[in-house]
């Protein structure tokens, strides 16, 4: 990731983010789709093991308590390339558009 993002917002506003300057918007190589996969499935893991559902509103709160947890270790989305916390940020807003949760 060459372009820093806030990272603070909606899943909506995260999501178009993303869009503009991540794989998102095309077919990402088959490593990246292999990555996006495992931290999807483990987002979904997450979010249901409880008996939870994965929704909008879940999915949210989700990535607002991520993005907290990244800050509080001092992540921040000046780095080159795709580190754990950028895959993840990926896989959830990919999730969002996948479910219809985002356009």
């Amino acid at each position: 990731m060459r372009r820093e993002y806030s990272g603070g917002g909606s899943l909506s506003r995260l999501s178009q983010e993303f869009g503009t300057f991540g794989p998102l918007s095309a077919q990402p190589e088959p490593w990246l789709t292999a990555e996006l996969d495992q931290h999807a499935a483990a987002v979904r893991d997450s979010i249901t093991s409880g008996g939870g559902l994965l929704g909008r509103r879940s999915l949210a709160e989700y990535l607002h308590g991520f993005i907290d947890g990244c800050r509080e270790r001092g992540w921040h989305t000046g780095n080159d390339g795709y580190d754990w916390e950028t895959l993840r940020l990926l896989a959830i807003c990919r999730l969002a558009r996948d479910r219809g949760f985002v356009h």
